[in-house]
């Protein structure tokens, strides 16, 4: 092929979005870290409190993430070579883990991976704005997410054989291996097809084509367009304590009480599994039947959720809290095998719901936002749901510590119940105008 024809194939904007293909692997690579941290820290003799301790890091490192290369991707006009570098610096991060040998290692590399996978989702979003035609965004938003969703089973998976055939360590070590070579296979992909956009776009551009806006919230809930200050926070407490109050306050509560009650479940339920007497490989294989439910569902729903109503989020929450509460049922006397059933059987739940609500709240904040007040309304918002992140984190190694994994489990359903409640109280006396929003 001469070498003109393959540049202008390389140029145009059907070419460059092949690069989302790699959002499956990114995607993979994120999962399974999310996977590997607490089976490593478990395997090498830690507790549910520091189980704890490493997700309120990753968040912690997250949230700083998303502020730092939020405001790089502002500030300096390039694309390519922060995209490769964070991309292949998230794919050594697993090995990075495995072999770190401790469990304060597997804690930093675990905060290193959130920030690096923080970077591509700030400037993968911007590369489907830049990059494409205004035609191709939509479609390329959804693909960008399916694959993501995909990605996290295809993370998942990478460790079922290995585990399964070598054992605890060494298997989380071929895993970890297997996790990094997708990365570097993903890597490759954007070295190969990112290229330099024609022009560059500050983040808050995002803010004016609904469709992208929805998918970045979703891969990443947290956008900071400028620093988070104390006063913002104070504003929007007060108007929260007034509830029934502005429509931004309200979904900033329901979101931080489903960001909470979302890590107070997981957090804690790999050592849960552990604990009643599954393998690592039985772990596994309900984390990877909850991830293919959750991509199953992006993909069927897709055409249900291009024009989203409150009360799919508000039905959403109280399906995902009958999947907590049958886990904190069966909590009460299902050990061995029978507790992999009892947790596929929560997970249908739980799942099922994830894409319904995400989707849903996202359009809901959208078209709460006022213009000219998004960027303060949206680091408010991303504040509370990084601190709620935080605080699930934190407290539910507390309460399972202190009162069991059932009342952790319970606590979490109560806590999405409340979400439930807020949403389906306001919105059903004030309606909603997230129907005129076109997702996809």
């Amino acid at each position: 092929m001469p070498p003109s024809t393959l540049r202008a194939r390389r140029d145009d904007p059907r070419a460059l979005a092949k690069w989302l293909y790699s959002w499956l692997l990114v995607g993979a690579v994120s999962y399974a870290l999310g996977m590997l941290a607490p089976l490593l820290i478990l395997e090498l003799g830690g507790t549910v409190l520091e189980v704890s301790l490493a997700s309120l890091t990753y968040y912690a490192s997250l949230t700083a993430g998303s502020i730092i290369w939020g405001w790089a991707a502002d500030v300096v006009p390039r694309r390519r070579p922060p995209v490769i570098a964070s991309a292949a610096g998230l794919a050594l991060t697993p090995t990075a883990m495995a072999l770190s040998g401790s469990i304060p290692g597997i804690i930093a590399w675990y905060a290193v991976g959130a920030f690096l996978y923080a970077a591509l989702v700030v400037y993968l979003n911007l590369l489907v704005v830049e990059t494409t035609d205004r035609g191709q965004w939509s479609e390329n938003a959804r693909r960008g997410f399916i694959y993501l969703v995909t990605g996290s089973a295809v993370g998942t998976a990478l460790g079922l054989p290995s585990v399964a055939l070598s054992g605890a360590l060494p298997g989380l070590l071929r895993y970890a291996e297997l996790s990094t070579a997708a990365g570097a296979a993903g890597a490759a992909i954007l070295y190969a097809f990112v290229r330099e956009p024609p022009m560059t776009l500050e983040r808050r551009a995002l803010l004016s084509f609904p469709n992208v806006f929805i998918s970045r919230l979703t891969s990443l809930p947290l956008i900071f367009l400028s620093v988070p200050r104390l006063f913002d926070l104070k504003a929007l407490g007060k108007r929260i304590r007034r509830i029934p109050g502005s429509e931004l306050s309200v979904l900033t509560l329901a979101n931080a009480l489903f960001s909470a009650s979302a890590q107070m479940f997981f957090t804690v339920y790999i050592p849960y599994e552990e604990s009643v007497g599954l393998s690592e490989a039985q772990v596994l294989i309900s984390f990877l039947y909850m991830s293919t439910v959750n991509a199953l569902a992006a993909a069927l729903l897709a055409d249900e959720l291009r024009r989203p109503s409150y009360r799919l989020a508000s039905r959403g929450m109280g399906i995902r809290a009958l999947g907590m509460l049958a886990a904190a049922a069966f909590s009460t006397f299902t050990v061995g095998p029978d507790a992999l059933y009892a947790s596929m059987l929560s997970f249908t739940f739980i799942a099922f719901a994830y894409t319904i609500i995400t989707v849903t709240m996202n359009a809901l904040l959208y078209a709460s936002m006022v213009p000219g007040t998004r960027g303060r309304s949206l680091g408010a918002y991303s504040t509370a749901g990084s601190l709620s992140f935080m605080i699930g984190s934190l407290i539910s190694g507390l309460i399972v510590r202190s009162f069991g994994y059932q009342l952790d489990f319970f606590a979490s359903a109560a806590t999405v119940m409340v979400a439930a409640a807020v949403v389906e109280l306001y919105y059903g006396s004030s309606g909603s105008t997230a129907e005129s929003i076109e997702v996809y």
